[in-house]
């Protein structure tokens, strides 16, 4: 009977702890007539993504595929009920499966009340819109030099290409997230992609373009020829991410579905043996207050955090300290990020000069260099060499964060250090030959 008693007990426990639909939705959505809102759902896609990486798999394609459909399967289950409920309604509804969640365009308060009653909803909360952090001390370059740019110089880039036989990032796929590119670019227009390398979530246009010039200035730091990019003889693709000087969280998470199994242009026909090898996001989360504990979203999370630096090995005045909220180290690397020279939007010759951690990101390119001889590369071993080689003759700040100076590294200012293209290239030629 005691046995029977506690069952019971346990089980109107789990009752009075379940969250009810009024409890699902955030707080800023509570008085609001019409929202923007994202839908998350119960499980999210930890059980379907832990299945798959305790799988083994021939191919990185055969990984892809088998990653697409467990992930789309998983979203078809979890968004069902809510998907037909939005089919009733007139609402701009987006599924998105790589990350489990629904977008609505306008939805009312009733509507919301009505997806909240939906068992698989776990969290109803307001579309959040990640502001381009705009870079600094914008300056036009009358005359490209023939000469590579002082980046491009500084982490020793062309010796890494040497080191390599000459090759830049042949055979590798360099994706950006950011305001698109202008895909007529003396620097840019030989090595795009082409059919499975451009998508535009809030316009739909149907080859790159970019009416802001940040994300054309990145790309080509990342690829450019003329001098300016890091990985020349990759390929690039993009994604138009940031639609003007506002990234929609749901413009950012269709690139995400993206990349992880590219489309065309019109979002048709998936094929994730398209997929890039690396994928940049310059759109926010390194810039502003430079005081410890600045670091923010999204160079906070799971990803490499890069800072800035001049071309004098300083920390930029711009670039953003760690450690994050929760304690750990960012940045994790830095990269040249002040006064950088790279292609431009206006025009199919035009180049200016910005400073930002926008900058210094694409600089980080240099793993490009490292998956040619390894298209497998994984995201740790990628990581090992770009963070374990770096130049650490920089110039202090004489900033301490957390207890560690800015001379000690791995510390909150530089990270590990300076990128060093040539020094992880090496690292790597070591490591094969085992």
């Amino acid at each position: 009977m005691l046995r029977i008693s506690t069952c019971l007990l346990l089980a109107v426990g789990c009752v009075l702890a379940a969250p009810g639909p009024s409890n699902k939705i955030s707080p800023e959505l509570q008085n609001q007539t019409k929202a923007n809102i994202i839908v998350s759902f119960v499980g999210g896609t930890k059980s379907t993504l832990q299945s798959i990486n305790s799988q083994r798999f021939e191919s990185r394609t055969l990984r892809l595929n088998a990653l697409h459909d467990a992930l789309v399967a998983n979203a078809e289950q979890s968004q069902r009920g809510v998907l037909k409920l939005l089919s009733t309604h007139s609402s701009k509804v987006k599924s998105f499966w790589l990350t489990n969640l629904v977008y609505v365009k306008d939805a009312d308060s009733a509507l919301i009340q009505a997806i909240a009653q939906d068992d698989q909803v776990e969290s109803i909360t307001e579309e959040q819109i990640a502001h381009l952090i705009e870079p600094v001390d914008m300056k036009k370059v009358e005359a490209l030099a023939d000469e590579h740019q002082w980046g491009v110089v500084k982490i020793q880039a062309p010796e890494a290409w040497q080191e390599l036989g000459t090759l830049s990032g042949e055979g590798v796929i360099i994706a950006t997230v950011d305001t698109g590119v202008r895909g007529t670019h003396e620097a840019l227009k030989d090595n795009f992609v082409g059919e499975y390398g451009w998508f535009d979530p809030s316009t739909s246009t149907p080859t790159p373009t970019d009416n802001n010039g940040h994300g054309t200035h990145t790309t080509g730091t990342i690829a450019g020829g003329k001098g300016i990019g890091v990985a020349p003889g990759a390929k690039w693709a993009a994604c138009r991410g940031c639609a003007s000087s506002a990234c929609y969280q749901s413009d950012l998470l269709a690139c995400g579905d993206f990349f992880a199994c590219p489309t065309r242009a019109d979002g048709s026909s998936p094929d994730c043996s398209k997929a890039p090898n690396v994928v940049s996001n310059s759109w926010g989360g390194g810039r502003g207050n430079t005081c410890c504990n600045t670091a923010n979203s999204p160079a906070d999370q799971n990803v490499i955090a890069v800072g800035s630096t001049t071309i004098d090995d300083a920390i930029s005045s711009f670039s953003s300290v760690g450690p994050t909220t929760d304690g750990r180290m960012k940045p994790e690397v830095s990269a040249p990020g002040s006064n950088v020279i790279s292609a431009y939007h206006t025009s199919d010759t035009a180049y200016v000069s910005l400073s930002g951690t926008s900058m210094a990101c694409p600089h980080a390119g240099a793993i490009a260099l490292l998956q040619v001889r390894d298209k497998n590369l994984s995201y740790v071993k990628a990581k090992e060499f770009l963070l374990g080689q770096t130049d650490k003759n920089l110039v202090s700040s004489g900033r301490t964060c957390e207890g560690i100076p800015d001379n000690q590294f791995p510390n909150h200012v530089f990270g590990t250090g300076r990128i060093n293209a040539l020094k992880s290239v090496r690292a790597q030629t070591l490591a094969m030959q085992g």
